[in-house]
């Protein structure tokens, strides 16, 4: 009997280490899982470019605003200065004929060429005129008025030929107040002349979608 117990107590001993390694593996094999947590993706990225977008947007609003209000300046600038340039223009042509022009000499042909110029003037005025009551929408449509930007052109050209006119007269009088006055005139009407174009180029702008349309299907 006790020869049995010995025996059974060796073989226990003999097989502990092999279960024990058994259940190392066991362990090393089927290692427990750990529960990881991913990270849930955050609004804040989509938030910050919904941001900067509406910033940016604002920010190109702000600048067409700011580019509008430019050019609606610029554009009542421009129109101030050609009715200036019509009145000094007109009160010169006055002031001549009534110095100048009522004396002899050079009297005659310069009362001629003021009358000339005021006949101008008043054409001048019509075809500023106008150019101004064309509407927006009638230059969003069909453009700037061409027929009108035409005339006014042949007008600063009319202009330019009065006023060599006058340098020529200047060339005929010693007299300092009939050189004081032709002077001025010419210098007031070569401001005319400048305004004028730049109203024919501002005018000249407005192409309009019409216009564009047929330009796109006249490219050859």
């Amino acid at each position: 009997m006790k020869k049995y117990l010995v025996l059974s107590f060796l073989f226990l001993l003999a097989i502990t280490p092999a279960f024990a390694k058994n259940s190392s593996d066991n362990s090393t094999v089927n290692p427990v899982k750990q529960l990881t947590l991913t990270p849930q993706p955050t609004t804040a990225t989509s938030t910050g470019n919904q941001v900067k977008n509406q910033n940016e947007k604002q920010t190109q609003n702000q600048g067409e605003e700011q580019q509008l209000k430019i050019e609606t300046k610029e554009s009542e600038q421009l129109n101030q200065d050609v009715n200036n340039n019509l009145i000094k223009v007109s009160d010169q042509v006055h002031q001549l004929i009534e110095t100048v022009g009522a004396k002899g000499g050079i009297g005659q042909q310069v009362k001629e060429i003021a009358q000339n110029q005021t006949k101008l003037q008043d054409e001048i005025k019509n075809t500023f005129n106008q150019l101004n009551s064309r509407s927006a929408l009638s230059k969003f449509f069909f453009g700037s008025d061409k027929k009108n930007i035409q005339t006014m052109t042949q007008q600063i050209e009319q202009n330019r030929l009065l006023i060599q006119q006058i340098e020529d007269l200047k060339l005929q009088t010693k007299n300092s107040e009939e050189l004081k006055q032709l002077q001025e005139t010419i210098n007031l009407m070569i401001s005319q002349n400048t305004s004028l174009q730049g109203k024919i180029d501002q005018e000249n702008k407005s192409k309009g979608i019409f216009n564009w349309f047929i330009n796109l299907f006249n490219i050859q």
